[in-house]
């Protein structure tokens, strides 16, 4: 029979009881009498059963030999009738236990059934049986008998131990409330019998208490509480609940295994002794649990011996983890066996999300060059949790993943292909240079590891068995561990010391880690001593540690205290009977002599493969396969490898398993440690070793299926790699060659180079030279492939070589060009980049066109000219719309000329514009690719410096921003925005303009992993902030952070960069030793120069380097020195024509020859005016092309010239320029060094007082720049600028240096005001401080309200102690100087009277004179350039009351005052606006309510709550989400335009909906809402009910409908006559062809074709009638409107037709101007007809005073496409209408006529409005009136 049995005639009478996976029923079986009992599954809701049911089913059926029928619910058979499967069992009767506990069981009754529960289990586990999933549910109960059976064994092992991986709660096998720890997988410890034991304590005290242990919402909470949680003792919940009994419960609950009973016996017998005692004394007595549980099988316990401050090491690193947030490296290491695995392991318990995550991957020595494979598997041990997690759960999650990824998620999911589940199908990534791709990767792999590595719950990647790691990972390794980016990490790797020597990558990596600071511990484990195996054994045998102690020195001596070894050691003298269990005496006994005797070896191994060699040889034999596989390995692979069924393979592995030696999990085999795996690969014969990997990897190749081979491949070649040498056929060399090209491909898109290279020379080792003739594309593919790999992993000479043979080698243009493109980017990285550009140059001749390496300025401007002959009359622009170019070849060419750009823009200038000519050429020529954009940009800096062109140059920037904006051509996305914003942009407009651009460049180049131009844009964004004269401080900070970045990064150019710059910027600000010197930590001008020069690579930064120490020897005065430096700078400058230094180079080299010329001996002073001439000219021709850059520039250089010429009026008159240019386009730094040069150019003229105020000026500008270095030496030079700033007479305000302040008093001041934000605290404590800090006797504090300002509070000083007083009232000249308030007020500077009294120009002020003032300061209180207010202090007692410290303190005060003032003011604000909105919430005038994007309500005031009946209750729990109150088709709407708009703008318009109310109706709402700004994705939403309003409107709808229709009544009265009239006329018409068809029968014969004619007409006739009574029933009829199609055209001849009888009568002549082809328009026919039919009787009436022969109707219809409408127009030429009454004719019941209501034409607008048109009137402009509507068209 087979597994599922056979088909029965046994039909289900009776379903006795079921749960949630399977029913038990009472069967019906043909031609039998006696009842049969059957197990079935629960059939699912789709009529299905759930195929883990009866694979459970079948299970349980395997095991009927082992279960007996008195303990348990034997199976009989397995049977299927009709499809479903059913378990057939022997049942005496009863029912499952949980249908018993109604309530807490009585004492009595739980003993009685707790004993025969214990006796079953016992029997089960006698059997080698661990049940797995014991709950009530499962245990059988008769309650007349009060026997028990066990029953549910679909999950039951016949194993002695297994292990749980650590997988999602609801993955896990067994039911979570009653499941032992050990079975969540996450406590390091296997699953035994004692399993069952703790589920059997979760049963019994359910019995006893009548409730669970444990309560949990979630299955992550169930585990968590089995793990850590203690159970509250049954005896306090229930008092009535002995003592004994409770003890039993707890000891069965313990969380360790040790601490449980260790057998069911023991509980059986403790519950006998219970059950003796209550029935004989209706009590128990207390006693000590487990007193006779001693267990009869050998179970070494699983807990760690001897480890306790290692394992506190590593929860401790966690620990800091959490709370510092930076990552943390501990490695474990030991010898094999030490330990170190279950150590790290121990992590697991405290680990339970939500706290932490683990994750585990092990390296295997037979896997190790399949890059991070061990990291694909940690982190799939991260994904696959997910998807067992609610949507709701998932979706953040997904949420989290998308934004960490996107848009490069390809990436993770080729690593971690489950991921694809989550996040769906991703786009293809977009390909970059080798080291950028592998940024790129490390980039996206930290951003994934930061999705799970959080502050909420960080995370624990342990990484096993570093000792085998492959260099990719390693290299990731360390990049996870010196990036800023990643926090809350703890790595744990765990190596073989024995097999890490000191040149093992591992150890030189570690050291590189360490040097980057980044925190790291080492934890080396040493053997167990001999006190640790006595523990051991003496919890194994449960006896004393003496009595153990002989035999653990024994041991010791043996294993060397090696706990694998130890363990395995303990278990072979039990299998062999040398340790055995003495049952008379009830202990455990062994012979230590015979132990001697047996001579077991003292080497693990060699005990391993004794254990192996007494397996069964089937076993054996399935375990070589398994061993040559790997330390794990999947069922089908391994079904594969040994040619087995899957039912054949679990038994051939039975015996294993059962040993110990393996686990089986849900999908796969793993050896329990590598020991054994070694052990068994040993059992392979050596000479057959090769030859099983080759034939397992042929069978993988085989077997794997074409569309999963990729996926597969390193598994593939591994095994292939190790037999190759055996393949004698050429095709299978070849073919495995290929393959292994495929697993070098898949290594290198994954960066893993060095694992490519392996795979790759694998495959060459199997081809020969004949291959190139054989098989040239397999050939050509490895060799360019290997040569890659040898650039990326710097083997250079190699690669060179290899090049160079394959550029031999290439039978085809394309193969040609790689070689090629490959070879010009080895040179370059190899700083040969003349060797690269001759590859490129012979290349170029191949194809027919000749340059030279050093082309002249000539050759350089032929090319210009051809590209610009190749643009023609098109304008820049157009280019944009160029097609794409598809041709390979054209592409390949692009390919070449791209790579050869950067080295000859380093080598020569002339050679680069060639190139880049070209490349904007092909471009020209062929259309637009992604190189077109660099192209097109290169040429933008290009065409300005080297070909004199800047705005076209602008217009070619432009134009690469435009195809990567509009064209979407992204691959060179971060370099064109960098190009663009500095490169180009500085050139033409303000550099600042450019400076949003290349942080955009800097964020794309990241988050694609272009590590290079990140470092460029990071420099580029200082040099633009250097440029427009950003505030150092903050320079500074970007030049540290780019310094960081380019040390991570490794990037020498960009680090040397940034070096200078923030040389510079220190040296500006008085940071460095010396003023003038870039010297600053770890960087000295001297190592720099010496560094730079002989680098020929860092041409580039050398050049900057010279511009940065021009720039600080000029400021600094050294004039000498930086004309040193600017001929330094001079030589390289043709590097950075481009670059903004290049305009820094000449300004500061000018006037550091400008001021050389002072001192300079004759001759050399001609030399100094020549330089100076030269570069002013080039400043020149820039300040043409951008004056808002240049002007000041150029205007100081020539004000410098001006001024050694002579020419003395045109220096004043350039210096103002200057100044006023810098001032005005915000060049402070400019602004500064024009007013210096300016107040020394005075001073050496004897102007003594006009040089000092444009030296106060440029002090100014330095301290704003915040050159406080540069201002302290203005002050140094001219002393007179301490003496503060000068107003018309003695008597100024005092600038003083912050050094000068007392420390203290700085710090108590900015933390007394910066600490305050309620406005009135802030201005007591402003106030108070100013006085007490000041030395006044009074002060006024005066705040800006709107326009005006008034005093807010005053302070005076009384009894030693400030007083202050909020005032508020406005200012008098009672209360300060009114002179001095206004000059403060208006000059926004401060007043300092050192004596008030005495002569100064506000000295007659009547307030000084009155109050006999002395010492005054009026402060003014500034944000920015914006007057707050003003701090008025005075002291009458002495004079210079107000010192300079005290000054420098004051001004500290208002500078913060300022900044919290602003924000107190802000908060004051931000609270009123608060209670503002909660009073408008609270007032209940209209609904509102706080929302979120996930449908949630958060908060609702009552208004809304009572609009759709429900109340706070509903509100509170939950229950009211916005998503359900919305019905479907409105839902629909609001995600799909809605939504969108709510993210994109952050608020919808008012519009109308409907939500369901409580109680199911409709409630129609108008309803608003808007995102707060600081979290998009919550609101709060406004809600007006609109049902009385829809009710009125309604009513209103009707009331005009009624209206209308009586309108039409009306006037179809009004037309009675006429409408007779044109009804009599074809009855007329009829009555007469009738008479005469009549007469034309009679005749003899008759004519009958005469009486068909007039029969035809008297049909004509009644047709034409009927029209006309129809349009008439149309018009009077009440009927629904409606809206349909119309011909706008046809309607309105209806009309003229149905009052042709009233213009007739009325001798009205009607023209019409009907447009053809006009569209149709959506309407209600008979309400437009209406329209008509009254604006032209109203037309008839108003013509009826005209003379009859001028009465004219005009009717006129036409469209209007650019508006998509109809205009209909009547005109008439009756009197007109008034220009007063053109809009009262459509006011209701407003006539003009005798007899009219007044309700014609209101109701004629209000069918216009509601057709989404409009009505007017107006007067001709010869006479009469017109009426015009219009209508929209069908769209």
């Amino acid at each position: 029979m087979n597994a599922l049995g056979r088909d029965s005639g046994d039909v289900c009478s009776e379903v006795l009881w079921e749960d949630a996976e399977r029913a038990f029923c009472r069967l019906i079986s043909d031609g039998s009498d006696c009842d049969r009992h059957a197990f079935m599954p629960v059939v699912s809701g789709i009529g299905h059963s759930n195929q883990g049911q009866i694979l459970r089913l079948v299970h349980e059926y395997e095991l009927k030999d082992h279960l007996d029928a008195a303990w348990a619910l034997r199976p009989v058979e397995l049977v299927r009738e009709a499809g479903q499967t059913m378990l057939v069992v022997d049942f005496a009767g009863g029912a499952p236990l949980d249908r018993l506990m109604h309530h807490a069981m009585e004492t009595g009754l739980f003993l009685r059934i707790a004993t025969a529960m214990s006796a079953a289990l016992g029997r089960l586990h006698g059997r080698g049986l661990i049940h797995k999933d014991l709950k009530p549910a499962n245990v059988i109960v008769d309650s007349t008998t009060e026997r028990v059976w066990l029953t549910g064994f679909g999950i039951a092992s016949r194993l002695p131990r297994e292990r749980q991986a650590p997988e999602p709660p609801e993955f896990i096998a067994g039911t979570l409330a009653y499941m032992a720890p050990e079975q969540t997988g996450r406590v390091n410890r296997s699953i035994d019998s004692r399993s069952d034991l703790y589920s059997l304590g979760v049963t019994f005290y359910e019995m006893l208490t009548g409730r669970l242990p444990f309560t949990a919402t979630d299955p992550m909470e169930w585990v968590h509480s089995h793990i850590a949680r203690q159970p509250i003792n049954p005896s306090e919940r229930l008092t009535s609940i002995p003592v004994a009994v409770s003890g039993i419960v707890m000891k069965l609950l313990a969380k360790t295994v040790e601490q449980r009973y260790q057998s069911a016996a023991g509980v059986e017998s403790d519950l006998r002794r219970c059950l003796a005692e209550w029935n004989t004394h209706g009590r128990i007595h207390d006693f000590a649990p487990g007193g006779r549980d001693a267990p009869d099988r050998l179970m070494i316990p699983e807990k760690l011996y001897g480890r306790e401050s290692e394992v506190a090491s590593l929860l401790a690193a966690f620990d800091r983890t959490i709370a510092g947030g930076g990552p943390e490296l501990v490695l474990v290491s030991g010898y094999s066996g030490i330990g170190k695995s279950a150590v790290v392991n121990e992590l697991q318990k405290p680990l339970v999300p939500p706290r932490g995550l683990f994750a585990t991957g092990k390296f295997d020595q037979y896997k190790r060059d399949i890059p991070y494979a061990t990291l694909a598997q940690a982190f799939q041990g991260l994904i696959r949790p997910l998807l067992a997690k609610d949507e709701e759960e998932l979706g953040r999650w997904r949420e989290a993943l998308h934004e960490a990824l996107d848009p490069h998620g390809l990436l993770m999911v080729e690593l971690v292909p489950e991921l694809k589940h989550i996040i769906g199908d991703q786009p293809p990534v977009p390909e970059l240079a080798a080291q950028d791709a592998q940024g790129r990767f490390q980039l996206v792999l930290r951003r994934f590891i930061g999705v799970f590595a959080r502050p909420e719950h960080p995370l624990a990647l342990f990484l096993d068995d570093l000792q085998w790691l492959d260099s990719a990972t390693l290299d990731l390794i360390e990049n996870l561990l010196t990036s800023p980016d990643v926090k809350n990490l703890l790595l744990i790797g765990a190596y073989r010391d024995n097999e890490v020597s000191a040149t093992h990558p591992l150890v030189r990596k570690l050291d590189a880690i360490r040097q980057a600071g980044t925190a790291l511990q080492e934890i080396v484990l040493a053997p167990l001593d001999r006190d640790h195996l006595a523990h051991l054994l003496s919890d194994s045998f449960r006896c004393g540690p003496e009595r153990v102690a002989p035999l653990a020195q024994l041991i010791h001596g043996k294993t060397s205290g090696n706990p694998f070894f130890a363990i395995q050691f303990i278990s072979g003298l039990a299998d062999e009977g040398l340790l055995a269990f003495d049952y008379e005496e009830g202990r455990w006994s062994w012979d230590l002599g015979l132990i001697r005797a047996k001579g077991y070896t003292d080497n693990v191994v060699a005990l391993m493969l004794g254990k192996l060699n007494r397996l069964p040889s089937a076993t054996r034999k399935t375990l070589h396969q398994f061993a040559c596989l790997g330390s794990s390995a999947g069922f089908d692979v391994l079904r594969m490898a040994c040619q087995e069924t899957i039912e054949e393979l679990h038994d051939h592995l039975w015996e294993a398993a059962r040993a110990g030696l393996i686990f089986r999990s849900n999908d796969g085999y793993r050896f329990l440690h590598d020991r054994v795996q070694e052990a068994a690969y040993l059992l392979v014969p050596q000479e057959l070793r090769a030859a099983t990997h080759l034939r397992l990897g042929t069978l993988l190749a085989e077997h794997t299926p074409p569309e999963k081979r990729e996926e597969a491949i390193f598994e593939i070649v591994n095994q292939l790699n190790r037999g190759a040498h055996l393949i004698n056929s050429l095709a299978e060399r070849e073919r495995v060659a290929n393959l292994n090209l495929i697993a070098g491909r898949r290594a290198r898109l994954s960066t893993a180079f060095e694992s490519a290279l392996k795979y790759l020379h694998a495959g060459l080792g199997l081809l020969s030279r004949k291959t190139w003739e054989r098989n040239y594309e397999l050939m050509f593919s490895i060799e360019y492939l290997v040569a890659e790999c040898e650039l990326l992993t710097g083997d250079l000479p190699a690669a060179e070589t290899r090049l160079a043979h394959l550029a031999q080698r290439a039978s085809c243009r394309h193969d040609h060009i790689a070689a090629t493109r490959l070879r010009i980017a080895l040179y370059t990285t190899w700083d040969k980049s003349d060797q690269g550009l001759a590859v490129f140059l012979d290349w170029l001749r191949r194809d027919g066109t000749v340059w030279s390496i050093h082309p002249t300025r000539e050759d350089a401007m032929r090319e210009y000219e051809r590209t610009r002959a190749l643009l023609g009359s098109r304008q820049i622009e157009d280019l944009l719309d160029l097609p794409l170019i598809t041709d390979s070849e054209v592409l390949d060419t692009f390919d070449v000329f791209l790579e050869a750009a950067l080295p000859s823009f380093y080598f020569d200038e002339h050679l680069a514009s060639l190139v880049v000519c070209r490349l904007v050429g092909l471009s020209l020529e062929h259309g637009n690719c992604d190189a077109s954009c660099f192209g097109y940009v290169w040429m933008a800096f290009f065409s300005g410096p080297r070909f004199d062109n800047y705005q076209d140059g602008f217009r070619f920037g432009q134009l690469g921003y435009d195809l990567v904006e509009k064209r979407g051509l992204i691959r060179y996305q971060a370099r064109t925005y960098l190009c663009v914003g500095s490169l180009v942009i500085p050139w033409t407009k303000h550099p600042a303009s450019g400076l949003e651009l290349v942080r955009r460049a800097f964020d794309v180049a990241y988050r694609n992993g272009e590590i290079a131009f990140a470092g460029y844009s990071l420099e580029r964004s200082i040099t633009i902030g250097l440029a427009v004269g950003d505030h150092l401080a903050e320079i500074q900070k970007e030049a540290e952070d780019g310094l960081a970045f380019s040390s991570k990064a490794q990037m020498g150019l960009v680090h040397a960069t940034c070096s200078a710059q923030l040389g510079l910027a220190r040296t500006l600000r008085g940071l460095n030793a010396r003023f003038g010197l870039l010297d600053h930590e770890g960087y000295s001008e001297r190592d720099a120069e010496h560094r730079l020069a002989s680098e020929p690579n860092l041409g580039l930064p050398e050049f900057y380097y010279w511009v940065r120490k021009l720039q600080a020897r000029c400021l600094a005065g050294d004039h000498s020195a930086a004309i040193d430096a600017a001929l330094n700078a001079q030589r390289l400058l043709w590097r950075a024509a481009a670059n903004f230094e290049a305009a820094d180079f000449h300004f500061y080299a000018a006037l550091a020859r400008a001021a050389a010329c002072e001192s300079a001996a004759p001759g050399q002073k001609q030399l100094h005016l020549d330089a100076l001439a030269g570069h002013h000219k080039q400043i020149e021709v820039w300040s043409e092309h951008n004056p808002v850059t240049f002007e000041s520039r150029a205007a100081l250089v020539e004000a410098e010239i001006a001024r050694i010429g002579g020419r003395v009026l045109d220096a004043q008159d350039l210096f103002e320029r200057s100044i006023r240019s810098a001032h005005t386009h915000g060049f402070v730094n400019n602004e500064a060094i024009a007013n210096e040069r300016a107040g020394c150019f005075y001073a050496a003229r004897g102007f003594e007082k006009i040089a000092m105020t444009y030296l106060r000026d440029a002090h100014d500008c330095y301290l704003r720049w915040g050159a406080d270095g540069k201002a302290r030496q203005l002050e140094q030079l001219h002393p007179r600028l301490l003496a503060g700033k000068a107003i018309p007479e003695p008597g100024a305000s005092i600038q003083t240096m912050v050094e000068h302040l007392d420390l203290a008093t700085v710090m108590k001041v900015s933390e007394a005001l910066s600490g305050e934000i309620v406005l009135e605290k802030l201005i007591d404590t402003l106030v108070r401080t100013a006085i007490e800090h000041a030395g006044a006797e009074r002060g006024v504090l005066i705040l800006a309200r709107g326009d005006e300002f008034q005093i807010e509070a005053e302070a005076t000083i009384r009894s030693d102690r400030a007083q202050v007083e909020i005032r508020r009232t406005n200012i008098t000249a009672a209360d300060l100087p009114g002179s001095v308030f206004r000059y403060t007020l208006r000059t926004k500077e401060s007043v300092l009277l050192h004596d008030a009294s005495g002569d100064n120009p506000f000295s007659a002020d009547d307030y000084i004179r009155e109050h006999r003032a002395r010492s005054l300061l009026c402060l003014p209180i500034l944000k920015q350039t914006r007057m707050l207010g003003m701090l008025y202090l005075e002291n009458n007692l002495t004079i210079g009351a107000f010192t300079p410290a005290r000054m420098a303190v004051l001004k500290l005060l208002a500078s913060e005052a300022a900044i919290s003032m602003e924000n107190a003011r802000l908060y004051r604000d931000l609270a009123e606006r608060e209670a503002r909105i909660r009073r408008l919430v609270d007032a209940n005038i209209i609904g509102i309510f706080f929302w979120d994007l996930k449908g949630r309500i958060l908060q609702a005031n009552r208004a809304f709550l009572l609009m759709l009946g429900y109340d706070e209750e509903d509100l509170s729990s939950g229950r009211i989400r916005w998503t359900d109150l919305t019905p479907p088709e409105w839902r629909e709407r609001e995600d799909q335009t809605l939504v969108p708009e709510l993210k994109a703008t952050g608020r919808v318009q008012p519009y109308e909906k409907e939500f369901f109310r409580k109680d199911g109706r409709r409630v129609p709402v108008l309803i608003g809402a808007a995102t707060f700004e600081e979290d998009a994705y919550q609101g709060v939403a406004f809600v007006l009910d609109l049902t009385e309003r829809k009710r009125a409107a309604d009513a209103m709808r009707e009331v005009q409908t009624e209206l209308a229709h009586a309108n039409r009544l009306a006037t179809m009265g009004q037309l009675a006559a006429s409408i007779a009239h044109e009804v009599n006329q074809p009855i007329g018409a009829a009555r007469n062809n009738a008479h005469a068809a009549l007469r034309f029968l009679a005749r003899d014969p008759p004519e009958l074709a005469e009486v068909t004619e007039a029969l035809e007409c008297v049909v004509s006739d009644t047709y034409r009638a009927g029209s006309i009574v129809g349009r008439i029933r149309d018009q009077v009829r009440k009927a629904p409107p409606r809206r349909e199609s119309v011909d706008l055209n046809d309607a309105i001849g209806n009309v003229i037709a149905l009052v042709r009888g009233e213009l007739s009568k009325n001798q009205v002549v009607v023209e019409t101007h009907l447009a053809e082809g006009l569209p149709q328009i959506r309407g209600d026919r008979v309400q437009l007809q209406q329209v008509m039919l009254n604006l032209i009787l109203n037309a008839i009436d108003a013509m009826g005073g005209v003379d009859a022969s001028e009465r004219k109707l005009v009717i006129c219809t036409e469209s209007t496409p650019s508006e998509g409408q109809q205009l209909v127009t009547v005109g008439d030429s009756g009197p007109g209408i008034a220009p007063a009454d053109l809009d009262r004719v459509f006011d209701s019941f407003y006539t003009t006529k005798a007899s009219g209501l007044g309700i014609g034409l209101p109701i004629c607008r209000s069918i216009i409005d509601a057709h989404g048109g409009r009505l007017w009137a107006g007067a001709d402009q010869t006479r009469g009136a017109t009426f015009r509507f219009t209508l929209p068209v069908l769209p």
